[in-house]
């Protein structure tokens, strides 16, 4: 069993100079505590003590003294700063007891629902970004899928994909994605906490990457007009004892139906938390391989819920509705619990999609912008603790309703990215 000094000491001996104690806001953004590794020996016992109030929805001013407690399962070395900086996650604590609002909390409650049902659920994602460069942005490059020629992107790519194993993600492996500039990462499937913690990781190290060459990458849903945006596909599956319930050859199993099922009951109210932002609807248009319509198939890629079907072969359902600007930690637990209901409840599908998804009518929709959004998760979200879905929709609602008083009506910019967009989430989402 890990034990908090013996963390400490293994960091300190492997020449860790700084520790960077991470608290994670309500929107996935990670907020740190810096200390020298001597200083950080007591706040790996003791915890981190910091104002709530200064950090958005944690606390009031008149009750803001809080503590973050290290998770000694989620430590990681910055090597692409030449490996002299840990980032240790932490996990809130309000008047001695776990913080509703801290989003790192909600994952580890969504994990202990799925272990109470003797499951486990295994999550990766497919995290699609863009290397821009310039102000305002554009493309680093001009090409295509899988294009082998990766230009002045090919040293970013290339150090990013070394580095993710230096500093403990994992192995992974990108491409070239479908519009100029545009690239895709594989975060390892793991845990719900886990995988977070890993896109929370790659976003920080990616940035500065890229930062380093010259360059900005940013995770801004829907970056330029005419072309793909940058989605965050959630692949998914649920085991027990160590069989995979979706896995079979050709044939879509029952258990993996009520998954999907479960899925596509919550997209609605689930949309706010996992495409968050104004910027995230400019990406949910037709014909640029976003979804559109509550609608699922086999290997169809404008459906909401694909099943890859690789030569035949089934073990996971990939939902194609988040972006990157997620709060990871949110969207998926709330893709998993989803999942969990279709299969508690046995839950039926309607029949999969084999045409294109975005030319059919009478199916619902996405919501169309994210006022629309913010509606129907007012209506309910999927096991969101009323506190949580109102500081959140609250927050978002603010967010809507600058946009409009300062970018214009959702009418008149719809269909062009704005200077707003530009400003609030080209570099922080």
């Amino acid at each position: 069993m890990l034990e908090a000094e013996g963390v400490w000491r293994i960091l300190k001996g492997s020449g860790v100079k700084y520790v960077k104690f991470v608290i994670v806001d309500i929107y996935g953004y990670p907020r740190v505590d810096i200390m020298n590794i001597d200083e950080a020996r007591y706040a790996f016992i003791d915890g981190v003590p910091f104002d709530g109030s200064s950090i958005p929805a944690y606390s009031v001013v008149n009750k803001s003294d809080l503590v973050a407690y290290v998770d000694l399962n989620a430590v990681y070395i910055e090597s692409w700063n030449g490996g002299k900086t840990a980032l240790v996650f932490t996990n809130v604590y309000d008047g001695g007891k776990p913080s509703p609002l801290d989003p790192r909390n909600f994952a580890r409650e969504a994990m202990e629902r799925v272990k109470s049902r003797k499951l486990d659920a295994l999550v990766g994602v497919e995290v699609e970004f863009f290397l821009t460069q310039g102000n305002p942005p554009r493309p680093v490059d001009s090409h295509r899928y899988f294009d082998h020629q990766l230009g002045p992107a090919s040293v970013v790519v290339e150090e990013i994909m070394e580095q993710m194993v230096a500093a403990g993600v994992g192995h992974t492996k990108m491409h070239h994605e479908v519009a100029p500039g545009q690239f895709e990462v594989n975060i390892p499937a793991g845990s719900i906490l886990k995988t977070a913690d890993n896109v929370l990781v790659f976003k920080i190290m990616a940035r500065e990457i890229a930062k380093k060459h010259g360059f900005t990458l940013t995770f801004m849903p829907k970056p330029f007009w005419g072309v793909n945006g940058s989605g965050a596909h959630v692949h998914l599956s649920f085991w027990r004892d160590g069989r995979n319930l979706f896995a079979s050859r050709g044939e879509v199993v029952e258990e993996l139906k009520h998954a999907v099922a479960g899925v596509l009951q919550h997209a609605l109210p689930n949309s706010v938390w996992v495409a968050p932002t104004v910027n995230s609807y400019k990406r949910l248009v037709p014909h640029y391989e976003a979804p559109t319509r509550l609608t699922w198939g086999i290997g169809n890629r404008s459906t909401m819920i694909r099943i890859p079907s690789y030569g035949g072969k089934i073990n996971r359902l990939e939902y194609r509705h988040p972006d990157p600007s997620m709060n990871p930690y949110f969207a998926l637990s709330l893709v998993t619990l989803a999942g969990l209901v279709g299969l508690e409840r046995k839950l039926t599908p309607p029949p999969p999609v084999a045409e294109v998804a975005y030319e059919l009518d009478n199916v619902t929709q996405t919501p169309a912008n994210l006022g629309k959004a913010i509606e129907v998760a007012r209506q309910g979200s999927l096991e969101i603790g009323s506190e949580l879905r109102e500081v959140y929709l609250s927050l978002k609602e603010k967010e809507w309703n600058n946009y409009l008083r300062e970018a214009g009506s959702w009418e008149n910019t719809w269909n062009k990215i704005t200077d707003w967009e530009y400003a609030h989430y080209l570099e922080t989402v």
